[in-house]
């Protein structure tokens, strides 16, 4: 039986880690199923995970290591070209179509930085320490993937106007 302090804690994060990674893996369905392992992993180390100052942020980072050792497992024993694999998903309840269509046109590293910092709203330097990188990087990935919003967005406009 998990702790009242894991089942508040699930239930205040679940739908903000979920938009998250939708955002960042493409497919709903595969973001339910990393979410559902992440937590999983989350109750196993509870003891240790509930002083965690981010663990939101756990919960993603861990998903989305669970989503990168998949697609290496796959790219690894069927030889398939990744880039080539497109996945459509309907989430338009949690977030505009168009800007998913825009962030998902990003970079993975800005992608995550995105999910991160601002889905989540992950402080930089939280986000660096999540992502393993520096924090004038995630500035860096974070100021290049909003002018390619901000970009793909106002093209966006002025086509459907």
């Amino acid at each position: 039986m998990e702790p009242a302090s894991f089942r508040d804690f699930y239930s205040s994060s679940k739908d903000s880690c979920f938009r998250a990674l939708c955002v960042t893996v493409r497919s709903s369905s595969e973001a339910e199923e990393l979410l559902s392992e992440s937590f999983t992993r989350a109750l196993e180390n509870w003891d240790v995970l509930e002083a965690h100052p981010s663990k939101e942020a756990w919960v993603v980072r861990t998903a989305l290591n669970l989503h990168r050792d998949r697609w290496r497992r796959l790219v690894t024993f069927t030889r398939i070209n990744v880039a080539s694999r497109k996945h459509h998903i309907d989430i338009a309840e949690f977030v505009d179509p168009i800007l998913l269509e825009a962030v998902r046109a990003l970079p993975i590293k800005q992608r995550e930085v995105i999910a991160l910092r601002v889905i989540l709203d992950l402080s930089i330097n939280q986000t660096a320490e999540e992502l393993g990188i520096a924090p004038g990087t995630v500035s860096t990935h974070l100021h290049k993937a909003l002018l390619a919003l901000r970009g793909a967005l106002v093209k966006e406009i002025w086509m459907v106007d």
